[in-house]
């Protein structure tokens, strides 16, 4: 859940980058998609779900927007936890 917060914190400069217009690059677009997908569906007040769900949502959102290398996240969590994307969107 670390990396997650740390992503979000990312999600939220890169924010203001854009408010300010500099160039946004690839990175900046993953860490847009994942913030927005992390606000909606782990931070709206409107969402009470247990944790073991919200656990998994935030996997699920983290494979829809980044690889497993670009999480930061431990190897051995990745392997345990990790969805592809393909298999598991963030939709839902």
């Amino acid at each position: 859940m670390d990396n997650m917060i740390k992503l979000y914190a990312s999600y939220k400069d890169t924010l203001e980058k854009k408010s300010m217009g500099f160039m946004m690059s690839e990175w900046d677009g993953k860490l847009l998609k994942y913030g927005e997908l992390f606000e909606s569906r782990m931070m709206d007040l409107s969402v009470n779900i247990p944790l073991e769900e919200a656990l998994d949502n935030g996997w699920k959102i983290l494979s829809s927007c980044f690889t497993p290398e670009e999480t930061g996240i431990k190897s051995d969590l990745i392997k345990t936890f990790y969805h592809d994307a393909q298999h598991n969107p963030a939709e839902g």
